[in-house]
């Protein structure tokens, strides 16, 4: 688990599946840069996400607000041991939730506690160029644009870049 002032994020457990999670799947302006906006949710198939993380070095965190417990978002972490490399993700997908430092705060507490852990050396996320939000969260988490792919994918017909960003860990010794 981990903590901040006004969240705490916990792993994904099948009863967080409620009808307002499922909402926030299916709602276009949430998963508007999202390639989720493709598909329609139902208990089953979340259900079925959230048991792929079973047995893998994978991790997919509900966020909750430390005052009520309220559930407002998720975080989910692919991990490659192998290559000592982390690739983080998140939506923040009660829409009253936004613009209020929610996204940055989950970020950071996830960002760091993955650059602690042993064997990470890289940390890595993704965006498309549109969603200035998630870019904003970021870089003022200190990541620097690594890649761009240009017009790679559409996003209200028109084409628009990925844009990939990555932290290392602090060299030790």
């Amino acid at each position: 688990m981990l903590t901040t002032p006004r969240l705490r994020l916990r792993p994904f457990q099948p009863a967080d599946i409620t009808a307002a999670y499922l909402n926030w799947l299916n709602d276009p302006m949430v998963t508007r840069f999202s390639n989720q906006r493709f598909r329609t949710h139902t208990a089953e198939s979340s259900i079925a996400y959230v048991a792929s993380f079973a047995g893998t070095h994978n991790s997919f965190l509900l966020i909750t607000e430390r005052c009520d417990g309220r559930p407002i978002g998720t975080a989910t972490v692919y991990r490659s041991p192998q290559h000592g490399t982390a690739d983080i993700g998140l939506m923040v997908g009660d829409r009253q939730c936004w613009g209020k430092g929610y996204g940055l705060e989950a970020w950071q507490v996830v960002l760091e506690a993955l650059l602690r852990e042993h064997g990470i050396r890289k940390v890595t996320g993704g965006t498309a160029r549109p969603n200035q939000a998630m870019v904003r969260i970021m870089e003022q988490s200190g990541m620097e644009l690594e890649a761009v792919r240009a017009c790679q994918e559409l996003i209200d017909g028109q084409p628009v870049d990925l844009l990939y960003y990555a932290l290392f860990a602090e060299p030790s010794g």
